[in-house]
């Protein structure tokens, strides 16, 4: 365990350079927003919709608080109940590839941000059991931009994976906030049941959205990517309008994590 903490902190260093970057102590703030996007505030008091699942999300709380950072990340994939045995069963993808997807899109859109989120872990305590996921997201390449958007097209883009009930997103639709007030560095926007609306990162030259802007494209997501699938038991939708040059990439499903 030492000589692994000796090696992630060597990379970050080297990563980061002298960066410092002094971790929020105010638990309605965002530690970073990349991996550990739910405030400890919204964890304990259920802000927003949000359900949580037990013993992580006070795991969750308790690991960020100790700057246990790589704990923290892992709890963070557990918390709302959408991993069993560290793997995400509606789509048989592992918590590992999950992250290795997000860090490698993250580190190409995003450089600042997923800078500043190494020199956060780069002071993860002695104490951390998971630094082999701190490994993990520092030691990703960026692809090239060109490269990673051939991923994606611009507009709504619907899925076959992370599947939300319908009539739980026109739930969330109806009682999320429709101001015109930006999002800023929230990447939860609003949870109903199953469903979840959330957005890409803030900043990284990307304009921001407004929570108007977000439930008009959620709504349009709601009304052309609802499907039934083979045997299903209700009317469920997924999908996504992707980052582009005007805004955030903004994600309607179940998946309670990531949309980068």
């Amino acid at each position: 365990m030492i000589i692994t903490s000796i090696f992630l902190f060597s990379t970050l260093f080297i990563f980061t350079g002298s960066a410092k970057v002094a971790a929020s102590t105010d638990e309605t703030q965002l530690l970073e927003q990349l991996f550990l996007d739910l405030t400890i505030d919204e964890v304990v008091n259920r802000l927003r919709g949000l359900t949580v699942n037990e013993p992580w999300a006070t795991e969750y709380v308790t690991a960020i608080r100790e700057k246990r950072f790589g704990d923290a990340i892992w709890a963070r994939h557990h918390v709302t109940g959408a991993v069993q045995n560290g793997t995400f069963s509606e789509v048989n993808q592992t918590i590992f590839q999950a992250i290795e997807n997000d860090a490698i899109g993250y580190r190409t859109y995003y450089p600042e941000q997923y800078s500043e989120a190494l020199a956060i872990y780069a002071n993860t305590s002695n104490a951390d059991t998971r630094t082999d996921i701190l490994n993990l997201i520092s030691n990703v390449k960026a692809e090239t931009v060109s490269k990673m958007e051939k991923r994606v097209t611009y507009g709504i883009k619907c899925s076959a994976d992370h599947l939300a009930y319908r009539s739980s997103c026109y739930r969330l639709l109806e009682l999320m906030s429709q101001a015109k007030t930006y999002i800023g560095n929230t990447r939860r926007v609003y949870t109903y049941m199953s469903c979840n609306l959330r957005v890409g990162p803030y900043g990284g030259g990307t304009p921001d959205v407004t929570h108007h802007t977000a439930h008009l494209v959620a709504r349009l997501i709601e009304e052309q990517c609802s499907r039934c699938p083979a045997h299903c038991d209700a009317v469920k939708v997924s999908g996504f309008s992707p980052r582009n040059s005007g805004h955030r990439k903004i994600c309607l499903s179940s998946k309670d994590d990531g949309c980068r």
